[in-house]
């Protein structure tokens, strides 16, 4: 399983193992290696230096010591019956450490693991937006589900940890930095797109097949999962709004019942709970 590190946080340490499907993550307090020595010295910025014997480990220029000060441990199998499992799915993890020590959140949100695109669908806010100003708080990770039918090892963890170096990972997960989580949820999880460009015609009164496909956020079809697909239009009438694709592809159909020769009827396509990932101009002719 892959893990992705943001670094929007204070230092701090974090363990994080995976087996089977259950996941545990740790966090441990550190001490920036430039404050670590003989306790009974005096550091040239003031105070004592902190002592180098209660070190138990080094990443990077970072010393970690003391028990876990938070820890976790998760049932991914469990997932499949939260009420918000979905197609493109984004679980927020919460945790008392780092940004989180600032703000006044209730205990009870650190054991919750709303999905983010339930918690947004009606809003629209992006996840920067929505912690700040709905929970007042700040996640310290995530897990990705692309697909409801996706095995475990295809999910996708993301931490926000202030350097890649300061996370300790089982062996089954590759830790690898990145800029930011929002991104990776951006560049990680899959889209639906409608095939054969962003425009069509159709006659006043005829019938067009609008079809689409999953495929990666790089266009990549995706042809081994299915999924629930959703769409809306702004006119005009669609035959079917929910599809369940075959083989990562679908289709419906669209009437311009109610239209005149030159209205454009706009049609969304997208998940349950990420709607509009792509966009197609129907034009009355």
């Amino acid at each position: 399983m892959k893990l992705y590190t943001g670094n929007k946080n204070p230092p701090f340490a974090l363990d994080v193992t995976l087996d089977g499907s259950r996941l545990t993550y740790s966090v441990r307090a550190i001490m920036q290696r430039e404050f670590v020595g003989n306790p009974a010295s005096d550091h040239p910025n003031g105070g004592k230096y902190f002592d180098k014997s209660l070190i138990t480990e080094w990443r990077g220029d970072f010393g970690v010591f003391g028990e876990p000060i938070y820890q976790r441990t998760l049932d991914l199998a469990t997932f499949s019956q939260h009420a918000e499992f979905s197609d493109h799915a984004s679980f927020m993890l919460y945790a008392p450490v780092g940004r989180m020590e600032r703000l006044t959140a209730l205990e009870s949100v650190y054991l919750q693991t709303p999905n983010l695109y339930v918690a947004t669908l009606v809003s629209k806010m992006d996840a920067q937006a929505f912690h700040a100003s709905v929970l007042q708080t700040h996640p310290i990770g995530h897990i990705l589900v692309p697909f409801k039918s996706s095995p475990i090892e295809d999910w996708t963890l993301g931490f926000n940890v202030f350097s890649p170096e300061l996370v300790k990972a089982s062996r089954n997960i590759e830790v690898i930095p990145a800029i930011s989580l929002a991104l990776v949820r951006e560049e990680t999880l899959p889209v639906v797109r409608f095939v054969g460009g962003p425009s069509m015609n159709v006659s006043a009164s005829g019938e067009v097949s609008i079809d689409f496909r999953l495929e990666s956020p790089e266009g990549v079809p995706i042809e081994d999962r299915d999924a629930e697909v959703y769409l809306e239009s702004t006119a005009g009438y669609l035959v079917a709004r929910r599809v369940r694709t075959s083989g990562g592809s679908g289709s419906t159909a669209f009437r311009p019942d109610g239209m005149a020769t030159g209205d454009v009827a706009k049609i969304k396509v997208g998940f349950k709970f990420f709607s509009g990932t792509d966009d197609l101009l129907v034009n009355v002719q």
